[in-house]
């Protein structure tokens, strides 16, 4: 039987999950809680609705094809039940507006490599590929390691970005058919690491000596929090880490919003809704001081 996992979406021609153009799987499920999370629909292991309400156009299909009537209007208005919705997903199948959107559909292998496959001609001319993303892609090791290896042997290369927490074993399975891993840094002490995700500091930290040792080539993606991960201090502590754990190359990811409208909905509070991004030239400033320690570092735009 073909593997088969959780998927997020997938997003074709992505300019920002790598070089070149790529194609991003998102899987779903992820370990952490992150307070700034910018992809939340992911988070649960099991399927998630959305529902935005903003592009709902109150044709009452939803309604009608709800097996458990978790929608239904009231003078025209479109009332979303989610206590008693099951994630089925029928209603988002036949949502005409958009308005419903399921995250987290079964997929074969087979079914995700199609549109991966198709968009070949454009990684060869742009030096592109195949990125995992998620949630955590390696929470569904077995399925990862098979769209990596068919991807390889399809001659297009792998990135696979992970925040690192999950058992080494889980890393071990992708290895072989990754080209790059971009590791994600939530924080750097185990205190920061329970308040803001949830997760562990010593099992990231661990894992990327480990797989550095191994001879992966990793970029190790560090988001600028304000308030969190923002200042010249903690810049300066998570530099020395990062070169004891011997890396070489790093991306500063700053603060957004973009993701408030998903939160809405998901009917989740955005925990961060009062925090600002963080000014340009403190990024550029934090920046230099990853350079000044040696280290190849880029800024996501």
């Amino acid at each position: 039987m073909e593997t088969t996992g959780l998927v997020s979406s997938i997003q074709r021609f992505s300019i920002g999950d790598g070089p070149g153009i790529r194609t991003t799987v998102f899987l779903q499920g992820c370990p952490l809680r992150c307070a700034w999370c910018h992809n939340p629909e992911t988070i649960p292991v099991s399927p998630a609705l959305l529902y935005f309400e903003n592009l709902c156009a109150a044709c009452g299909e939803c309604a009608k094809r709800c097996p458990v009537r978790a929608h239904t209007f009231d003078g025209g208005r479109h009332i979303f039940h989610r206590s008693l919705c099951t994630d089925c997903g029928v209603c988002a199948e036949n949502c005409p507006a958009g308005a419903l959107k399921r995250s987290g559909c079964p997929m074969t292998v087979g079914e995700v490599m199609k549109p991966v496959l198709s968009d070949k001609e454009f990684y060869d001319e742009s030096g592109g590929g195949l990125t995992l993303s998620g949630g955590e892609p390696l929470l569904q090791p077995e399925f990862a390691a098979a769209l990596a290896r068919e991807s390889k042997n399809a001659g297009i290369p792998v990135i696979i970005d992970t925040s690192g927490h999950v058992p080494y074993k889980n890393i071990v399975k992708v290895f072989p058919s990754t080209d790059e891993f971009f590791c994600d840094l939530k924080s750097v002490s185990e205190k920061d690491y329970r308040e803001h995700t949830g997760g562990s500091f010593r099992l990231v930290y661990d894992n990327l000596k480990q797989l550095i040792r191994d001879g992966g080539r990793v970029t190790v993606r560090l988001p600028v929090i304000p308030g969190v991960s923002d200042t010249s201090e903690y810049a300066e502590t998570a530099a020395r880490l990062l070169k004891d754990a011997g890396a070489k190359r790093v991306c500063l990811l700053p603060f957004h919003r973009l993701a408030a409208g998903k939160y809405a909905a998901l009917g989740l509070p955005y925990r961060v809704a009062g925090l600002e991004p963080p000014v340009k030239d403190r990024v550029l400033e934090l920046a230099a001081i990853y350079e000044k320690n040696g280290f190849e570092t880029r800024v996501e735009e």
